[in-house]
């Protein structure tokens, strides 16, 4: 069975999100250990995260809806101001 593409854009999406959470929350885990700051960095680095991996969600859904609802085609300018 052969999958779209889009499938896989929508489970890269989600590997980005939980990575990104990850990432920066091992970042500031290590932050904390290195400055004895124990949660701040920990904290601040998961909510950075789930930020960029909303963010990019979000970018997800705003190309996604360009591929499904593609511009219209310029119209007559007379009869645009007729409406």
């Amino acid at each position: 069975m052969k999958l779209p593409a889009r499938e896989f854009a929508g489970l890269s999406l989600g590997i980005e999100m939980v990575l990104s959470v990850v990432i920066a929350g091992a970042g500031g885990r290590w932050a904390d250990q290195r400055f004895k700051t124990e949660p701040t960095f920990l904290i601040l680095g998961v909510v950075i995260g789930a930020a960029a991996g909303f963010r990019q969600m979000w970018r997800f859904m705003e190309r996604m809806d360009r591929l499904n609802n593609p511009p219209e085609a310029p119209t007559d300018p007379k009869r645009a101001s007729e409406r």
